[in-house]
């Protein structure tokens, strides 16, 4: 049974790999696509277009996770791939409902 579980581990790490490797296309375009967008809305849209990149940090950290416990690797070791401390948190033994609903999630570049 431990073997099956570590198998969808690895194969869950892969298709969510894809899926950022498919985001991450997707920001691109949406980049291109600024060019065509109204002076007045840019500010705007710039910055939902930066939740592409949270987005993709945020798959590379799961992806990372189930890669290493598809691997075998002790959970508390396992969660240390992951660099978003919110999401970290959130996924932690223990993380409490609190903690999750504090963390939003949002980027913040600057202040």
């Amino acid at each position: 049974m431990l073997s099956r579980s570590r198998t969808l581990l690895t194969a869950v790490s892969d298709e969510l790999a894809e899926i950022r490797a498919q985001v991450d296309e997707l920001s691109g375009l949406t980049s291109e696509l600024m060019g065509y967008c109204p002076p007045e809305k840019l500010s705007g849209v710039m910055a939902r277009i930066q939740d592409f990149d949270l987005l993709i940090q945020r798959l590379d950290g799961l992806s990372g996770l189930s890669a290493a416990l598809g691997a075998g690797v002790p959970m508390d070791t396992a969660l240390q791939v992951l660099t978003l401390t919110d999401q970290s948190n959130r996924l932690s033994p223990g993380a409490t409902q609190a903690s999750a609903d504090k963390a939003s999630g949002d980027l913040m570049l600057f202040d």
